[in-house]
């Protein structure tokens, strides 16, 4: 009967029968996932240690980009040391061994080279040292004494690098916010998305799609909107990363664009490293007014997904960058 009835109705309205039954399906869906989101992901009034690091990592490491500046911003990331604080504080609640914690010991790191470049220019940091305890401060200070990690890369131990071992090619790569004056053409950009195009999708369906823009003010445009680029000059080039949801057939593949377009953007970023460009992950997490004025800038279709900007450009000579601790593999391997 359901056949024949199917037989009977015009193909137009069998197929929009079915987008409203997909779009019920979806909605149930993303409701599951909506409620296991709400429940795990680190909201400021978190009890659990891993959603504590992860907050502690985020503010420790807007201390860190300062470090990057061209120019030092003095006074810089008050808001980031007040949530510091907190945080350290509640780390000491659900860690034994906090102390031995490396987001701790990124903190305490990062915190110390704070303190040493007020201290070394004569600013006053007591809005600093009245957020800590007596303990964490006496921390703070002896890190203030050892030199801090280098942060800086050399544009000649990169001239390899479309020669190097992938292994060494990985270590080389870091994200990079400041590039030479150098404009960046379309062809070196091609050349780098050539490199990546090998890089694997659903059933080879590769639904990644690549925009460039080298115009200054609409960079300039899309990073407001992004806001994540403050404190650093324009890039010269930028990349906008979407994923076509035209390429997938059903709802178990509603995220797939954001996996696909990931494994696509984490090649180009090896890529564009292989081809001797520097260049800058920028996340692409609007909200809905966001996503509605990229769409118009830029020229994105509603079938479209966002998945991340790159900024790109060429090396300076020297160039500062985030210290950016990894966890070890005993922190990521879960067996």
């Amino acid at each position: 009967m359901k056949e024949t009835i199917k037989k009977m109705l015009p193909s137009k309205l069998i197929e929009r029968i079915q987008r409203i039954k997909t779009y019920h399906s979806l909605c149930s869906a993303y409701k599951k996932e909506a409620k296991r989101f709400a429940i795990s992901y680190a909201a400021p009034a978190c009890t659990s240690k891993t959603q504590i690091e992860s907050l502690l990592i985020f503010y420790v490491h807007q201390i860190e980009k300062g470090f990057s500046f061209d120019a030092y911003q003095y006074g810089r990331g008050k808001n980031a040391l007040h949530n510091i604080a907190l945080l350290i504080k509640e780390l000491a609640a659900v860690d034994v061994d906090w102390r031995n914690n490396i987001v701790y010991k990124d903190a305490v790191l990062a915190l110390g080279e704070y303190r040493h470049r007020h201290m070394a220019a004569g600013r006053d940091i007591s809005y600093m040292t009245t957020l800590f305890p007596q303990d964490i401060n006496a921390a703070i200070i002896e890190s203030s004494k050892t030199k801090y990690p280098n942060i800086s890369l050399s544009y000649a131990d990169k001239k390899d690098n479309d020669t190097v071992p992938f292994s060494v090619l990985v270590e080389r790569r870091h994200a990079i916010r400041s590039y030479s004056d150098k404009p960046v053409c379309r062809k070196e950009l091609e050349q780098a998305i050539r490199l990546s195009l090998r890089t694997p999708s659903v059933c080879n369906r590769q639904p990644a799609r690549i925009r460039i823009f080298t115009d200054i003010d609409i960079i300039t445009q899309a990073l407001k909107i992004q806001g994540g680029f403050g404190g650093y000059n324009m890039p010269p080039a930028l990349m906008l990363i979407t994923a076509d949801l035209q390429a997938f057939m059903g709802i178990n593949e509603r995220n797939e664009g954001y996996v696909d377009g990931g494994l696509f953007s984490m090649s180009l970023l090896y890529s564009l490293e292989t081809c001797g460009l520097a260049a800058c992950p920028l996340n692409t997490m609007f909200n809905d007014l966001a996503a509605t004025e990229t769409r118009r800038l830029l020229h994105v279709p509603d079938n479209e997904v966002f998945v991340m900007y790159i900024a790109v450009g060429h090396f300076r000579e020297t160039s500062r960058i985030c210290r950016s601790q990894r966890f070890g593999l005993d922190r990521i391997l879960m067996n």
